[in-house]
C-alpha cells in the first residue's frame, strides 16, 4: 500500500520540490526541464484529480523540518541524504547505457514509522539509449513523472510496478521500462508518451494516489 505524508503535509494537498545543485547543472536536465517535469505533473494531477500537486521551493530539505517536502537532485552513482535523525544515508543510481530508472529515498518518521517526512528524488545524471546517446527529453521527463510518483508516497510493491510480463496495462508507474529509442519509452505493453505526445496514467495509479492525497489517511 502506498504510505502517506505526515498530517502537516497531506492537509496542504501539495509537495515542495527543490532542484538539486548537481540537477541544475546537469546538460540533460537543467532548470528548463526540472520546471517541465514539475508542469506535466501537476496537469497530470489536475486531469485526474489526484488531490496533490507539486511545487517548487529553492530551499532545500532540513532536518530540523524547514525547506522543501522533496529534494529533486542528479547523480552517477552515490546518492546522499539523511534519515529521520538527520543523519547522513546513501543510497545509488545505475547509469548505464538503456537504463532509464531514477531512485527515491523516501524517509518515515517517528512515532510509527508509517508515515513520510521527506522524500529525495535522483535522476540520472546522464540517462543513456541503448544505443549509448543521451535520452530525448520525453524519456527524460518519463522519468521524473515515475519518480515523482513515488516522492507522493507509492512503493515499488504497489500494483502497476510489477516485473516485466505481469502487467499489459502499464503506464508511467511501471517500474521495468524499456527505452525504445530516443523519444519514446515503453511500459506495461504500451507507449509514453502516446501517439498525441501526452503522459497517462491508468485508474490503478490514479486510485493508489487518491487513497493518501485525496481522500486523506491524516
Amino acid at each position: 500500500m502506498p504510505t502517506p505524508w505526515i498530517r502537516a503535509v497531506q492537509q496542504t494537498g501539495q509537495l515542495t520540490v527543490c532542484p538539486g545543485d548537481k540537477l541544475k547543472t546537469a546538460p540533460a536536465w537543467g532548470e528548463a526541464m526540472f520546471t517541465r517535469i514539475l508542469d506535466e505533473f501537476n496537469r497530470l494531477a489536475s486531469t485526474n484529480l489526484l488531490g496533490v500537486r507539486v511545487v517548487r521551493t529553492d530551499a532545500k530539505p532540513s532536518p530540523s523540518g524547514s525547506g522543501a517536502n522533496v529534494l529533486f537532485e542528479a547523480s552517477s552513482g552515490d546518492c546522499q541524504f539523511f534519515d529521520h535523525k538527520g543523519d547522513e544515508q546513501h543510497t545509488s543510481i545505475t547509469a548505464v547505457p538503456g537504463s532509464s530508472k531514477g531512485v527515491t529515498a523516501a524517509v518515515t518518521v517517528p512515532p510509527t514509522f508509517q508515515k513520510l517526512g521527506w522524500a529525495f528524488v535522483f535522476m540520472p545524471a546522464n540517462p543513456m539509449s541503448p544505443s549509448n546517446r543521451l535520452v530525448g527529453e520525453k524519456v527524460r521527463m518519463e522519468i521524473g513523472l515515475h519518480e515523482l510518483l513515488h516522492a507522493c508516497g507509492l512503493n515499488s510493491t504497489d500494483p502497476g510496478h510489477e516485473p516485466p510480463g505481469s502487467q499489459l496495462d502499464g503506464d508511467i508507474f511501471d517500474g521495468f521500462p524499456t527505452v525504445l529509442n530516443d523519444t519514446q519509452i515503453i511500459v506495461g505493453g504500451g507507449l509514453q508518451p502516446n501517439a498525441a505526445g501526452q503522459f497517462f496514467l491508468k485508474a490503478r495509479t490514479v486510485g493508489l494516489v487518491q487513497s493518501i492525497w485525496l481522500l486523506g489517511q491524516f
